[in-house]
């Protein structure tokens, strides 16, 4: 698989090149153009997008032209989430915590201890009924989803790691901004710092931030471990990601290439989840070949952690009953589905 990425990957470098360089014959093939977004690069959530392009190009005999800007090339999150509802962007991909601001209902999977593990997460968020109302979770907010999946596990960093509960005491940590995440960092002791990816770079190194939590991949890919070398697993909460689509351009296709574009997205579900254990597995050789470790809390910290966090889904869910009551129903597929 990793081959194949890589092959797709120079193929959609050699059509952004070309489209970079004027190429008036690409230009005049395609139909319509999808800007599609991602914030990371070389990660799971790159590779959809990769994926994505390769097939759906050919389902389209290419009257659909996708132009890939990773980096977060097209802005922050709310930019992107802006440009969606807008119809300015046609693609994104990136965790679905980031459209709480447009739907809170988003934030819920964000909330610790919600899945046991990735592989848990998965087998929940495939249920027929509940990813039909992930996928439609915003559609009236101008945002259709594609798939939703586990992408990674969020561990912790710091300048003096955390190999205790307590050491979380004090810390300025970086988050995405959601309910969740602040709850969670007020009850472990540390201070909730809002920041994008870029500017947590600098922060962390100019000490405005003690750390963060994010996946593997943004550790490794960022060269973290310049940082520090030493990143926390506990499993606590994880990062879900949710490709989507703009409705309003959606909306101004053909009826027959809306119905294949939507398709196609949707149909990478079990390739993404593939995808997402290629790149853990890459990016955890790849810390390690540069002096990282992980370390792993004792089951008595463990069992600390989770009774810490375990009301904080209550707790951040229960300002309005359409939120808690979203809440309860992913929560009651989690206990059903083992």
């Amino acid at each position: 698989m990793t081959t194949a990425l890589l092959r797709t990957a120079s193929v959609a470098g050699s059509i952004l090149a070309l489209a970079l360089a004027g190429s008036l014959d690409t230009a005049k093939a395609a139909d319509f153009t999808m800007k599609a977004g991602v914030l990371a690069f070389n990660d799971a959530d790159h590779g959809y997008l990769i994926m994505l392009k390769e097939r759906l190009e050919k389902a389209t005999n290419g009257r659909i032209e996708v132009k890939i800007f990773p980096r977060g090339q097209l802005g922050s999150p709310a930019a992107h989430v802006q440009g969606l509802q807008l119809g300015t962007i046609e693609a994104a991909v990136m965790p679905i915590d980031f459209y709480a601001g447009v739907d809170a209902r988003a934030g819920v999977f964000s909330i610790p201890f919600m899945f046991k593990d990735r592989a848990h997460s998965n087998r929940v968020l495939q249920d027929p009924e509940l990813l039909k109302d992930i996928q439609n979770l915003m559609v009236d907010k101008g945002i259709v989803g594609l798939i939703i999946a586990g992408q990674a596990d969020g561990r912790y960093i710091a300048k003096n790691p955390l190999r205790k509960l307590s050491d979380f005491s004090g810390k300025k940590m970086r988050v995405n901004a959601t309910d969740a995440e602040r709850e969670r960092m007020k009850r472990l002791g540390a201070a909730a710092i809002p920041m994008g990816l870029n500017d947590m770079i600098t922060a962390l190194h100019n000490g405005t931030i003690d750390g963060t939590m994010s996946g593997q991949t943004i550790h490794t890919n960022f060269k973290l471990y310049t940082y520090s070398k030493t990143l926390l697993k506990t499993e606590d909460t994880l990062l879900v990601t949710y490709p989507t689509f703009s409705k309003k351009w959606l909306d101004s296709l053909p009826a027959d290439l809306r119905t294949t574009v939507v398709d196609v997205g949707r149909s990478l579900q079990k390739d993404f989840i593939a995808l997402t254990s290629v790149k853990i597995a890459e990016q955890e050789a790849e810390w390690k070949k540069n002096g990282g470790e992980f370390i792993f809390w004792t089951p008595e910290e463990m069992e600390q952690m989770r009774k810490t966090l375990g009301s904080v889904g209550e707790v951040v869910t229960a300002k309005t009953p359409e939120l808690k009551a979203f809440f309860q129903k992913v929560k009651s597929y989690g206990n059903k589905i083992q």
